[in-house]
């Protein structure tokens, strides 16, 4: 407030110097004017007040032009800047300076504000690009992960990205497990390098891994030669089976192409309850598949061997596909599984077909 004071002070006082400067001296010559001239008297005065007027008026309005409308207007022409998203490199100091304290402080206030909204922008600006790089670090993890844990596990768990998973995460579901087993790939190994044998299985999985995916399925995991996928759906786990048969003819004509024996395969497929879940310790997890389902899945497909068969499916999965007459079926056994009771009945897929199951 004393600034302010003192600058209307000097503003006032200046104006008032200026004016008595050219007042004193117009009477002085006035006055001399009329001892010259007495009869002039009538008219000088009036012109010289006149005149005196006016120049006062000048006066005046040239100090609110350099003291308040000048800088009103830089500070107008800032503001519009400012709302377009732009400003000056450079402030004009010497402007701010010499202007009313009032508009100076203001047009400082405006220019601290200004910058102080352009550094919290920058700030903001800042956290969403490392919110947004965060994203999709997050997002290429996943996917990275995708390739050992399967992004539909992450779905059945209700998880978004592989860094939601806790140890003990865990659903209880209602799938059908498949079980698929490459006929003496011992002794076939054995003819192999363990170079040969590498190449020899990623071949043979990436022959196989599209039937499951295209059937709505997912590979829970490898486990040397044999795979375990999950579906669903029985009846669509019942055609990626026929499916995969599909693919081993055409595996085994490329094989057969180069010089290689072709292979066989063995299927064997069980619907129930299970549990879907991670288990393992604090620095070492594992999602897996904890039911009694999977160890019927697995028993079923080693039967093939006893039957001669290629796809082997349990009374459960039977019983599950809305229209068995799609497929052909044959009534296989009733059998006692290991380490079992109960008898269950078991059946092969002979094939996809309009008829009557058998």
């Amino acid at each position: 407030m004393k600034l302010r004071s003192f600058s209307r002070t000097t503003m006032v006082t200046s104006s008032v110097i200026w004016m008595l400067a050219m007042i004193i001296p117009s009477l002085i010559i006035t006055m001399t004017i009329v001892k010259s001239v007495p009869h002039s008297v009538n008219w000088i005065w009036p012109l010289v007040a006149s005149i005196q007027l006016i120049s006062c008026i000048i006066i005046v309005f040239i100090q609110f032009n350099r003291r308040i409308r000048k800088p009103l207007e830089a500070f107008q022409t800032m503001l519009e800047n400012i709302s377009e998203g732009f400003m000056p490199e450079d402030v004009p100091d010497e402007l701010i300076r010499k202007a009313d304290p009032v508009v100076s402080d203001a047009y400082r206030n405006v220019i601290q504000i200004n910058q102080m909204m352009l550094r919290n922008v920058d700030h903001l600006e800042k956290g969403f690009e490392e919110e947004r790089l965060g994203k999709l670090r997050q997002i290429e993890l996943t996917q990275a992960y995708g390739r050992f844990v399967p992004h539909e596990f992450l779905d059945n768990l209700g998880k978004r990205s592989i860094v939601d998973i806790r140890l003990g995460d865990h659903v209880r579901t209602q799938m059908t497990v498949l079980f698929s087993d490459i006929r003496a790939f011992t002794a076939l190994s054995e003819s192999m390098s363990p170079e040969e044998t590498f190449d020899f299985l990623n071949a043979y999985m990436s022959y196989m891994e599209p039937i499951v995916k295209k059937h709505g399925g997912f590979i829970d995991k490898y486990i040397g030669d044999a795979i375990m996928a999950l579906f669903h759906s029985p009846n669509e786990a019942v055609s990626a089976a026929l499916d995969m048969l599909n693919q081993l003819n055409e595996f085994n004509g490329n094989r057969q192409a180069g010089g290689s024996p072709p292979i066989d395969i063995g299927i064997g497929l069980n619907t129930g309850t299970l549990m879907l879940g991670v288990v393992g310790g604090n620095h070492r997890m594992e999602s897996t598949v904890v039911s009694d389902a999977v160890n019927v899945a697995s028993r079923i497909e080693s039967m093939n061997k006893l039957y001669g068969s290629q796809i082997l499916i349990s009374e459960s999965t039977y019983a599950a596909i809305p229209n068995p007459a799609q497929y052909s079926f044959r009534r296989i056994d009733h059998v006692v599984l290991e380490g079992k009771s109960n008898t269950i009945n078991i059946y092969e897929v002979v094939q996809l077909t309009g008829g009557e199951a058998s």
